[in-house]
C-alpha cells in the first residue's frame, strides 16, 4: 500500500469530529465523473455517522480546461468561511461549468466577488493547491475521483455499491 499523506489542519474535512473510517477523496471540480461521485459519497456520509470525509484538490489540467480556476474559487472560498458550500454548487452543478458561470452563480449568492478575484492570484492558494496534487500523486492518485479508505486507495467504480463495500471492508480490516 502506497501512503497517503496524513491529515493536515487545513485539508477540508466534514463528517464525524472522531471518526471511525476516513474517506480521502481526490477530485477535479471539472471532471464529470468527480461530480457524478458527489451524490454517492454525501449519501455515504449521511448515512454513517462516524464517517469522516476529507477533499483533497486534484485538477486534470491537462483534460479539464476549467480545473485549475474551480479549484482556486474553491479554495478562495475557504477565507471566507465558504469552502464547503462552494464546493457543494461545483459538485453539484447542472449547467456547464466555467469560471464566469460560477462567477455569476457566487455573485447571485452574495459572496464577496472582490474577496474572490483577489485570492484567486494569491500564491498560497497555488501552493494549497500543489500540496494537494504533490500528496496525491506521492499516493499514487492518477485520475479522479480516487478514493482513500481509511489509506486504503480506491480508483475504480464510485457507483454507491462499490463504496459502500470499499467502506465494509475499511471496517472490516479495523477489527
Amino acid at each position: 500500500m502506497v501512503p497517503i499523506a496524513p491529515i493536515v489542519e487545513d485539508d477540508h474535512a466534514r463528517g464525524a469530529a472522531h471518526p471511525a473510517i476516513t474517506i480521502i477523496e481526490y477530485g477535479d471540480y471539472d471532471c464529470p465523473h468527480t461530480r457524478a461521485a458527489q451524490s454517492v459519497v454525501d449519501r455515504l456520509v449521511a448515512e454513517n455517522a462516524d464517517v469522516r470525509i476529507v477533499f483533497r484538490h486534484f485538477p486534470l489540467r491537462h483534460i479539464h480546461a476549467n480545473a485549475e480556476v474551480l479549484a482556486r474559487i474553491a479554495e478562495a472560498s475557504t477565507a471566507l468561511g465558504k469552502f464547503w458550500p462552494m464546493h457543494d454548487h461545483l459538485m453539484h452543478h447542472r449547467r456547464a461549468i466555467d469560471e464566469a458561470a460560477v462567477m455569476e452563480d457566487a455573485a447571485a449568492c452574495g459572496a464577496d466577488m472582490a474577496a474572490i478575484r483577489r485570492a484567486l492570484g494569491d500564491d498560497a492558494i497555488v501552493e494549497r493547491i500543489e500540496r494537494d496534487v504533490r500528496s496525491g500523486r506521492a499516493s499514487g492518485v492518477h485520475s479522479t475521483p480516487s478514493f482513500f479508505f481509511d489509506g486504503a486507495l480506491h480508483d475504480g467504480h464510485y457507483d454507491y455499491d462499490t463504496l459502500a463495500g470499499k467502506l465494509r471492508e475499511a471496517r472490516a480490516a479495523k477489527r
